[in-house]
């Protein structure tokens, strides 16, 4: 249901997690708190921030929607002591069966779209996403179809279910060029270098120029066919920030979507060096918010936003113990993935850190649940080192 609609999640995700704890009861199972104890360094400094907090309310939400990365890795950890190797492949491929029932309706979507308003756009980005964020969306697809593509070429799928193994992973590199996201473009770069490298390593021969020519066209038809949207997308990105090098441009009048971040990143890198301890766990929308009105900033304002970046997010509420606490999350997994040689859990971190830099993948339950239940099944899964 995660990749599909975020409003679908929460009751069967609170039944898998109470089903799945009470099942081990008298009979225990390892969490590796080698690779998690990040995850729960992380939520016990949020529950300390609760103590220079004035909005306890929001607080309480916080603590709420983070509780996912102490519960879901443990969860997961129960669910590979009774399924063993078969928990991830067997949850990987639920999750392919629901990423493509979200294509299906995102497509569905987009062709509704396109027939009110006959839009090349409605083919992209929001308008093509069919309840998800598109940057989240793209990031889910990216990872499936590295994990699919890496089984394949490791030849780890059944021989009578290569074909579809081989179709989903099509499927998901069109529909991640398709969204257009900058930051869902940037992944599916780190993840095509990745399978390349498999490739290359693991095949020869008419094999290998099939495989690789095969990719090339998959990515090269959307690609193309989208290539204005993805140009102005990327090129107004990079405008902005060229803008703001040169000091000729007042992002904080400004409502593009790009100079919102901007506006974003610098009110929090103010804020973490005025605030060593960070506004609390409970205040950081009000601290954000102060910022953005005494800048000018009224769309920020107006929109309340976020840190656009998970590392920033966790320095603005808790100070620099909060940074290095966020930045530890990612860094600690991806070093001992490197340490184990455990292909995929150093493929699925890069990714995660990717994304934190320009969101605060932390701060919803679209980023809580996919990063605990994965890591979680990642942290005892043993890949083969390609």
């Amino acid at each position: 249901m995660l990749p599909v609609s975020g409003a679908w999640v929460t009751i069967p995700l609170i039944v898998a997690v109470v089903a799945l704890l009470v099942s081990r009861i008298g009979r225990p199972f390892a969490v590796d708190m080698r690779l998690l104890w990040p995850l729960f360094a992380f939520y016990a400094l949020h529950i300390i921030g609760m103590a220079w907090s004035t909005d306890i309310g929001f607080g309480l939400f916080d603590l709420q929607i983070k509780l996912g990365l102490v519960l879901l890795p443990v969860a997961a950890a129960s669910l590979i002591a009774a399924s063993g190797e078969r928990a991830l492949r067997e949850s990987m491929f639920a999750f392919a069966v629901g990423s493509t029932l979200a294509v299906v309706l995102s497509f569905g979507k987009a062709l509704i779209c396109y027939g009110e308003k006959g839009w090349i756009e409605c083919f992209t980005q929001s308008y093509l996403s069919f309840d998800l964020h598109p940057s989240y969306a793209a990031w889910y697809m990216v990872w499936a179809l590295i994990y699919w593509a890496y089984a394949l070429i490791m030849d780890q799928v059944p021989a009578r279910w290569k074909w579809a193994a081989t179709a989903y992973v099509l499927v998901a590199l069109l529909f991640t060029v398709m969204l257009a996201s900058k930051s869902g473009l940037l992944c599916l770069c780190v993840a095509l270098i990745a399978i390349v490298v498999f490739v290359v390593r693991r095949s020869s021969g008419a094999l290998r120029v099939k495989m690789l020519v095969g990719m090339a066209l998959v990515i090269a038809v959307p690609a193309i066919w989208l290539a204005p949207v993805i140009a102005s997308r990327t090129g107004s990105a990079i405008n902005s920030v060229r803008q703001l090098l040169n000091g000729t441009a007042d992002i904080y009048s400004s409502d593009n979507g790009n100079d919102e971040r901007l506006v974003a990143w610098s009110c929090s890198a103010e804020l973490i060096r005025g605030n060593a301890i960070g506004a609390g766990t409970g205040d950081i929308k009000h601290a954000l918010v102060a910022c953005y009105e005494a800048k000018g900033a009224q769309a920020a304002a107006e929109r309340r936003l976020n840190s656009h970046s998970q590392f920033l997010q966790g320095g603005v509420a808790l100070g620099w113990a909060g940074l290095v606490a966020a930045l530890l999350v990612g860094i600690v997994p991806f070093v001992v993935a490197l340490r184990r040689r455990h292909t995929l859990l150093a493929i699925f971190m890069l990714l995660f850190v990717l994304n934190a830099a320009i969101e605060s993948v932390l701060e919803v339950q679209a980023g809580v649940v996919f990063m605990g239940v994965m890591l979680g099944l990642l942290a005892r899964h043993r890949s083969s080192p390609a």
